[in-house]
């Protein structure tokens, strides 16, 4: 077994053992990922701007084993200030979180500051992964998919504060780049997905006060330590309270915590493994 093969089954492993500790409800429906926001405008600079993916029927992310990692920088620089690379975003619901028989989606959010950075065109790149086990499934090296977006965004004094209700309109979800995959089923650690199906972004709805909601979430998982952690150049409005662990936050936001400690798992059976591997 080569190194990539071993590394690949190794982080999957880490996904199973909390996949086992809570285990779907579900393994087949469509399961469908749209990047909400940004989107290709001109926004005015935020503290708290958001990046916003909805995912329909979130707990077969678990049966996929999904993902996303995601890049945001400025001009042509990869490195210029304020810039992220292959940041992590964990897309595994926990079932005392999230409603596996609703047909409502989950929203999935992070937070960048552009305040310190207020004129420029940046790129958002993004990479939805998952597992498809229908053919070769025990060759983890060819059935992982793989779609790939990238979307431009200009943060200026004179643009317009972001919002998510307006995203998500009649007039503008057209525009929303998304992904749909029919689970038909798993094995092992993985999906059994059939014929490709068409992403349906716009039965994402977004009101004010789900909006709202969004944002209280994202904010307060920003703003918590661990949430510090992860996203160090959010401006946070009150300073997270110095606590390891998750109390006081909604269940979204709960929930974004304990996803966290699944990306720690996930290193640490990495490192493992590179240590088995010399």
């Amino acid at each position: 077994m080569n190194h990539l093969r071993f590394l690949a089954w190794s982080a999957l492993m880490a996904k199973s053992m909390l996949a086992t500790a809570s285990p779907a409800t579900s393994n087949s429906g469509t399961l469908e990922v749209d990047l909400i926001f940004p989107r290709n405008e001109t926004y005015s600079p935020e503290g708290l701007m958001p990046i916003v993916f909805a995912v329909r029927n979130p707990v077969l992310t678990q049966v996929a084993s999904a993902g996303i990692t995601w890049s945001l920088w400025e001009g042509d620089n990869l490195t210029s200030p304020g810039s992220m690379t292959d940041a992590f975003l964990p897309l595994m619901p926990w079932d005392d979180q999230v409603n596996s028989t609703s047909s409502e989606p989950s929203f999935i959010t992070r937070l960048i500051n552009t305040t310190l950075y207020p004129d420029g065109i940046w790129t958002f790149s993004w990479t939805l992964a998952l597992y498809n086990c229908s053919a070769h499934w025990q060759d983890p090296d060819t059935n992982l998919i793989v779609a790939n977006n990238n979307i431009t965004f200009t943060v200026s004094k004179s643009g317009q504060a972001p919002d998510l209700v307006a995203a998500t309109s009649s007039e503008a979800c057209g525009a929303t780049v998304g992904y749909a995959y029919d689970i038909r089923g798993s094995r092992g650690m993985c999906a059994l997905i059939g014929p490709n199906v068409t992403a349906n972004p716009c039965s994402v709805s977004i009101n004010s006060s789900t909006a709202a909601s969004i944002m209280a979430d994202a904010t307060a998982f920003a703003c918590s330590p661990l949430g510090f952690e992860y996203e160090p150049n959010v401006t946070c409005p009150i300073k997270g309270k110095k606590s390891s662990n998750a109390a006081g936050l909604s269940p979204m936001a709960a929930a974004a915590v304990a996803a966290a400690g699944w990306t720690w798992l996930s290193l640490l059976t990495l490192v493992t493994a590179l240590n088995y591997l010399g």
